[in-house]
């Protein structure tokens, strides 16, 4: 029997909808000054921002432990070339690599295991999981549990892909993240014979690595499905707090009309699309005396798991430009994505201007259009890379981040996706609980 998902992937592909997707996407429409920040912020008055440290990291990647194309060492060697601060290895339904002690620092890169779980309803990545977790239960409720109950991270992978996603989100567990982005899933969208013809064009030029610039793009469902699920169920209640991740689902090789070819390589997927951390505390890159270098790789794979546990992360597509040194907090505490804040019992002043909280988005790049969304709906934006926004209600609040080439009127073109920020979780003061950074995560301090 043919597959719905089978027909609406051919049907993605005869139509060529990735591709005309694409086009719409480079431009990008720069709201009426009214939405910008110089009309939205509080007399001028600007929060300092500290300054945190941002890694660089790969999810989702499979080894020779399971279908990838590369061993452990390889992937590393790939992901030193690439200049990753860490990775994370997802094979399907094994731990073994973590057995066979392949974990740890590797150059400059800190290689974590996870694994990949495929369940009666979709796939879950399962990160910082005990060797005792697997094999787990098919079911994907009895999954999810399983993954919390053993103090570990879980992610719904391909959650909205043409090819397998997840089927039934009334099963979503409290406690679970997303992988907002998948490359694979999102290059799935772009599959087209125009498009394909292009890519390896561009990736036989001198230049491949532009290659990745076709299928580099927002992924509208999946951040739509996240909207839906962090949104607050009713006024006064607490929102449901959900990390999202950009994973690359990388195998180094490429299945088609029932062929193999070994394209893309993983250096070229890890330069291409990347979830960074922001930390208070650095990592030790293994600069460590050798006796120490075990336990020091423990302590910086459980700074890595706390910081994605606390959604203390955004999702960059490296491949267009650094996004080094990009901060979304909210003030005057500092809070940073992932967090929480409560709006204080009077939000506003006698002369109704908000007062308590303000959200702060700096990009590294001025010849950016920052995007503030309230609950998946564009409430503030700003060009020149910094947007400051005064909140007076609640909501779940996130930022894109577009880069572009120029500027006719109102109209960013060659505008590209860049960055996506974990959201802000701000509450009302009637809130009595409010999701908080999980257990064991980092306080949000500035360097020292």
């Amino acid at each position: 029997m043919l597959k719905w998902s089978r027909v609406r992937l051919y049907l993605s592909i005869l139509s060529c909808e990735g591709m005309f997707a694409t086009w719409r996407e480079r431009i990008q429409f720069a709201p009426a000054p009214k939405l910008r920040l110089e009309e939205t912020g509080r007399g001028g008055q600007t929060l300092a921002l500290p300054r945190f440290y941002d890694y660089a990291g790969a999810l989702h990647i499979h080894s020779t432990y399971s279908d990838g194309a590369g061993t452990v060492a390889q992937i590393a060697e790939a992901a030193n070339q690439a200049g990753l601060d860490f990775l994370v290895l997802c094979d399907h339904s094994s731990l073994q690599a973590r057995v066979d002690g392949q974990d740890g620092w590797r150059g400059r890169t800190l290689v974590l295991i996870g694994t990949e779980v495929t369940t009666d309803t979709g796939h879950l990545l399962a990160l910082d999981v005990p060797d005792s977790f697997l094999p787990a239960s098919g079911d994907a409720v009895e999954a999810q549990k399983s993954i919390l109950g053993s103090g570990g991270l879980g992610f719904v992978a391909l959650p909205c892909d043409l090819k397998d996603h997840w089927r039934d989100f009334d099963r979503f567990q409290d406690g679970i993240g997303l992988e907002v982005f998948n490359l694979s899933a999102i290059a799935r969208t772009k599959i087209n014979l125009p498009t394909l013809a292009e890519v390896w064009r561009r990736y036989k030029s001198r230049r491949p690595l532009r290659a990745f610039h076709l299928v580099s793009a927002r992924p509208d469902r999946e951040l739509k499905l996240w909207d839906t699920l962090t949104t607050a169920p009713g006024p006064g209640l607490p929102a449901r707090r959900v990390v999202g991740i950009a994973s690359l689902d990388a195998h180094a090789v490429m299945k088609f009309a029932r062929r193999t070819y070994p394209f893309p390589t993983y250096e070229e997927t890890f330069r291409t699309l990347r979830t960074h951390l922001v930390t208070a505390q650095p990592l030790s890159h293994g600069e460590v005396p050798e006796g120490d270098l075990a336990e020091s790789g423990k302590q910086d794979a459980a700074r890595v798991h706390a910081a994605l546990a606390a959604g203390h992360c955004y999702m960059a597509y490296d491949n267009y430009a650094d996004p080094t040194g990009f901060v979304f907090e909210a003030g005057p505490n500092s809070s940073l994505m992932g967090d929480a804040v409560t709006l204080p019992p009077c939000a506003a002043d006698t002369n109704n201007r908000p007062l308590g909280i303000t959200l702060i988005a700096q990009s590294p790049r001025t010849r950016s259009l920052v995007r503030l969304y309230k609950d998946g709906y564009l409430v503030a934006a700003a060009r020149g890379g910094r947007l400051e926004f005064a909140v007076s209600e609640s909501g779940v609040y996130r930022v894109e981040v577009f880069l572009y080439r120029t500027r006719l009127g109102s109209l960013c073109l060659g505008a590209k996706p860049w960055i996506f920020s974990n959201p802000i979780y701000v509450q009302p003061a009637t809130v009595a609980s409010v999701p908080v950074p999980a257990p064991g995560s980092e306080a949000a301090a500035p360097r020292s």
